[in-house]
């Protein structure tokens, strides 16, 4: 699964609205940052495929292909899906009931949280959570870290919901974030200490051992 920051998403929505392509030195001034940093952007970009090279560009500076967004590209832009959604998971939870509906969205949220376990490896769990609250701020959340008190590991707290109407029609969508954050924290369970939807200034989240890692 490829994770899209709000850079490069806005990288994709410039080349969308320049179907002939854009040179470097175009995107610099659209863009207003470094010729590296956009640089690391399109290498990050073309190598998921949601860009790619076009012809090769001479003008009066420096030479260079320009880069045109690609069909893959195109389906990463945001659209409004919420009503599809919300039509899916009405029929959903009629037909499963609402522990059937927890239990796809959590088996869901799994698979997904194995797609990008890779980006965790290797790493302590503090900085592991460092780099959750990274995905998720790529996944649109306006997340940060708490710092930890008392031992505890340290927590999330996401000050936007990204499906708030959905998860107030049917809660059961909340499942999804902590079976994500779960399946990304492999022995770690997650809690949701404060929800925005049930009245709370944020989405938090606690994580602490799995029953099966406690000592006994």
């Amino acid at each position: 699964m490829e994770i899209v920051t709000s850079r490069q998403r806005e990288i994709l929505f410039i080349l969308q609205d320049h179907p002939q392509g854009l040179s470097i030195p175009k995107l610099e001034e659209s863009l207003g940052i470094s010729r590296t940093a956009v640089n690391q952007h399109l290498v990050n970009l073309e190598r998921d495929g949601l860009i790619a090279k076009g012809n090769f560009e001479k003008t009066g500076g420096r030479p260079g292909y320009v880069y045109l967004i690609t069909a893959k590209g195109i389906d990463h832009l945001p659209k409004q899906y919420s009503w599809f959604s919300e039509l899916m998971l009405d029929s959903l939870k009629e037909k499963l009931g609402a522990d059937g509906l927890t239990n796809l969205l959590r088996e869901l949220a799994t698979g997904v949280g194995q797609q990008i376990r890779s980006r965790l490896w290797g790493k302590p769990l503090e900085e592991k959570i460092a780099e959750i609250n990274v995905i998720m701020n790529d996944l649109g959340y306006e997340a940060r870290v708490l710092p930890s008190t008392n031992g505890e590991l340290p927590m999330i707290s996401a000050h936007n919901c990204v499906y708030h109407k959905l998860a107030e029609k049917h809660p059961e969508v909340c499942q999804f974030d902590l079976a994500l954050l779960e399946g990304l924290l492999e022995n770690q369970d997650a809690t949701q200490e404060e929800c925005i939807v049930r009245g709370g200034s944020s989405c938090r989240f606690s994580f602490h051992s799995s029953p099966s890692q406690k000592p006994s």
